[in-house]
């Protein structure tokens, strides 16, 4: 595979600051507008937070067709095509008044999600950067981790400053003024990708794809990624409570809950710009051992001690490193030929966790009657999803994948 003689930074940077918007209007503002939703139109939490899964599931539904369009050539019009939809549903967002609508508005966003967030800007950079992928990823996740830092305050003063629709109309201007308009502009067409052959002559699904789906060490890793998943996307939901019902109190709950931020950036940065020091499987061990750690010492961990501070960095530089270990070990245990593809069939099932994970995680507490069957799940599912990616390892190894 050719590369670029030097890393294209216009085209980096330009990707990662769509993204980042992407983020920030799409993920992360719905928590906040959900609140004035709730006291405007009289629709229970429980009601507004299905629609967030309902995105989930759809975007997992598109995940593997986005990814082959992608690979196909097809990045500029996916990504650019998908912000438009995002702007257009969120003005509709703002519209909404009925609940039927609101579900089939979040129904096209987990669409327009499958389109721009880090999945398919990952298969646009590793189509057009070659060796140079791991670098780009990581400063693109560097930059896009800040997006819950931005997004969250502003949105937050744009609805207290004109209210939730206005605020929402605004976001939507975001998606199409920039985020359309960069992607337009810096992603290169099929002609700027590397490698090699004719992607439009393709096949529906490509050899190469078929090959890793019928492969044991892919399904160990999908099984990784998705027990990962659940622990990332259900621990935040709640971690405050959790903690708050471990004797700490509300303010030392949320100062552990911001250490999380800070370590996934520090971890992703060192993940990235360290790779003479660590292979990629070398980091995807220290990622699943890191969670296991941190899940193992959370129960021993005494009321207003200093050593959830530890945790929550351990539990953070994990979530941070796990990205960019599902970004860049695929390609390294299954080939770079299918990069979408791949991605998206590793992210079908891992949405699919991730979307029944937060209502799961309160479930259990309610049967069990505390966080400690939860935080025990934790550590179960951690330690397994340990296990599964040494099973992919060894299996890759035997086999002679790449």
């Amino acid at each position: 595979m050719s590369s670029p003689a030097r890393m294209p930074w216009r085209f980096v940077s330009a990707l990662s600051i769509a993204v980042t918007i992407s983020y920030g209007t799409i993920f992360y503002a719905f928590a906040l507008i959900i609140e004035p939703m709730e006291q405007e139109l009289g629709w229970s939490k429980t009601a507004l937070t299905a629609a967030f899964s309902l995105a989930l599931g759809s975007s997992a539904l598109f995940s593997v067709p986005v990814g082959r369009l992608i690979d196909l050539g097809h990045g500029r019009a996916v990504m650019t095509g998908g912000s438009i939809l995002a702007a257009l549903l969120l003005g509709l967002w703002a519209l909404v008044s009925n609940y039927p609508a609101f579900m089939a508005i979040w129904f096209g966003l987990g669409i327009a999600m499958s389109a721009v967030l880090y999945e398919p800007a990952f298969a646009v950079l590793a189509g057009h950067l070659g060796l140079l992928t791991r670098r780009g990823i990581t400063v693109m996740t560097l930059v896009a981790g800040f997006a819950s830092t931005i997004f969250i305050p502003l949105t937050h003063l744009l609805i207290e400053a004109l209210g939730w629709r206005t605020a929402l109309l605004l976001l939507a201007a975001l998606n199409l003024g920039l985020c359309a308009v960069l992607h337009g502009l810096s992603i290169p067409g099929a002609a700027g990708r590397v490698g090699h052959g004719h992607p439009s002559h393709a096949q529906p699904l490509a050899a190469n794809a078929r090959r890793v789906l019928a492969s044991a060490s892919f399904w160990f890793f999908v099984v990784t990624s998705v027990l990962q998943g659940m622990i990332s996307t259900g621990i935040p939901v709640h971690l405050i409570p959790m903690l708050v019902e471990r004797g700490f109190s509300l303010d030392a709950a949320v100062a552990a809950f911001a250490v999380v931020g800070p370590a996934q950036v520090a971890a992703r940065f060192l993940t990235g710009f360290g790779e003479r020091a660590l292979s990629l499987k070398g980091i995807g061990i220290l990622t699943m051992g890191l969670n296991v750690l941190a899940f193992g010492l959370l129960p021993f961990i005494p009321a207003g001690s200093w050593l959830i501070v530890l945790f929550a960095a351990f539990y953070g530089a994990s979530n941070g490193m796990m990205t960019i270990v599902r970004a860049l070990l695929p390609p390294e245990l299954f080939g770079r030929e299918d990069y979408g593809v791949i991605q998206g069939m590793i992210s079908l099932p891992v949405r699919v966790a991730m979307a029944a994970t937060p209502f799961a995680f309160g479930a259990l507490w309610a049967w069990w009657g505390s966080y400690g069957a939860v935080v025990a799940s934790c550590f179960g599912m951690a330690l397994c999803s340990f296990v599964t990616f040494m099973l992919n390892l060894a299996v890759a190894r035997n086999s002679g994948t790449h």
